[in-house]
């Protein structure tokens, strides 16, 4: 468990960790970016009608 400090450190580098780990495809934040965009594809996909939905999403691409 990390106090105060520990928490601040790990913290500030957080979005760096998350952008190169997402750009290189590696573990955990792999598809990172991908998610918000797969979010609202499904929202607006559910939000039509049952006979105007005809598009599929594309499978995750797990690397």
């Amino acid at each position: 468990m990390l106090n105060d400090t520990g928490f601040d450190l790990w913290a500030n580098g957080y979005d760096k960790a998350v952008g190169l780990s997402d750009e290189e495809h590696t573990y955990p934040f792999a598809g990172y970016k991908e998610v918000p965009g797969i979010v609202c594809q499904t929202v607006m996909r559910k939000r039509r009608p049952a006979a105007e939905r005809t598009d599929t999403l594309e499978p995750f691409a797990v690397v």
